[in-house]
């Protein structure tokens, strides 16, 4: 009998502590799986992975800014003044057209108040397929309605330690994490055309010309319809900011001339831009023509990822309309992307 009621207080105060150490974490939340921030604590927002999915699900806002890297310098404070409203951040560095659309889906279902989404669509990632997720160990767990795998939220060490820094950073008078803030790189690298030299190796020159095959056209537009357009034909009142990350002159010699491949890439821009100009609700804006940037190499750390005071310009573009790809122009705008960088000297870079 004393070993029963025994066995039974062991039991008893086990699960009392994991239910305090449980009750510890959903009450402060530091990834806003059940709610909001708690006013006042001071917040890090420093894992998009972890945290973006419950930002959509339980955040106040109407404007949703999405993508990979590229919109991670945005600052929503400014983005604010240009458009109204009050907007949000989720990037995922490195992140597929997949895990963007699926955290885009979860902010439309999750938030009726949201009218404006801005997102970029990266050119690289055209050619995925559909379902490809680039991230391995992503958190499931934190994303599904399933409230018996929530253990490896709430009854994780690692959890309960980030717990402790909200209330000691707190305490010692720190603030949550800005918007504009959030996954900003800006100051981690260096620019310029020696940083942007020394991320790669010049590729030897190769002979191909194709073309795009048929199974690329068929994966492209699998991806484009799932990931890209799907969701804003499902959601006519809201209105879709898309456009394509200007990359620097480096990029189209290492990934499009030197590989043989400006017709391809020419060709796949069509095929893409043809099928998102499909959709009335989704302004298109291109940025790669715009050779005053691209060929300026002081805006890049390498040969993609541009400066902050890009991600200004480009708010500030949109909002005026500049660089919109319409059925009107964009054949004029993919001759303009054609003649120029088919024609570049591109060995006076490295000189």
């Amino acid at each position: 009998m004393k070993a029963k009621v025994w066995f039974g207080s062991v039991i008893g105060g086990t699960l009392l502590v994991l239910a305090a150490f449980a009750g510890y974490i959903i009450t402060i939340d530091p990834f806003f799986h059940y709610h909001e921030p708690v006013e006042g604590l001071a917040y890090t927002l420093d894992n998009s992975r972890y945290q973006n999915d419950g930002i959509v699900k339980n955040f106040r806002y109407d404007t949703l800014i999405t993508g990979t890297s590229m919109i991670s310098n945005f600052k929503t404070t400014e983005c604010d003044i240009l458009f109204g409203g009050t907007s949000v951040k989720t990037p995922f560095h490195g992140g597929s057209f997949k895990e963007v659309n699926d955290n885009l889906q979860a902010a439309v279902s999750a938030n009726p108040q949201l009218r404006t989404v801005i997102r970029c669509l990266d050119q690289g990632n055209f050619t995925q397929d559909k379902d490809y997720i680039s991230y391995e160990g992503v958190p499931y767990y934190l994303y599904d309605n399933n409230p018996f795998n929530d253990t490896e939220y709430v009854l994780n060490k690692t959890v309960f330690m980030l717990t402790d820094d909200i209330l000691i950073d707190t305490s010692e008078g720190k603030k949550m994490t800005t918007f504009d803030e959030y996954m900003n790189w800006q100051g981690d690298y260096e620019f310029g055309k020696e940083a942007v030299l020394a991320t790669y190796t010049r590729p030897e020159q190769s002979t191909y010309e194709g073309t795009l095959s048929e199974g690329e056209k068929e994966r492209t537009l699998a991806n484009i319809r799932q990931n890209v357009t799907g969701v804003a034909i499902e959601n006519p009142d809201i209105t879709f900011y898309y456009y394509f990350p200007p990359y620097s002159v480096c990029y189209w010699d290492v990934s499009v001339m030197r590989p043989g491949k400006l017709d391809w890439y020419v060709e796949l821009q069509a095929l893409v831009i043809e099928e998102i100009l499909t959709c009335d609700n989704i302004l298109l804006f291109s940025y790669d023509d715009n050779t005053e940037l691209t060929c300026n190499l002081d805006y890049y750390q390498d040969q993609i990822h541009y400066s902050e005071e890009i991600n200004s310009r480009i708010l500030h573009w949109m909002k005026e309309g500049k660089g919109r790809l319409t059925k009107e122009n964009y054949e004029a705008y993919l001759k303009r992307l054609h003649d120029f960088y088919g024609a570049y000297d591109y060995d006076s870079i490295y000189k």
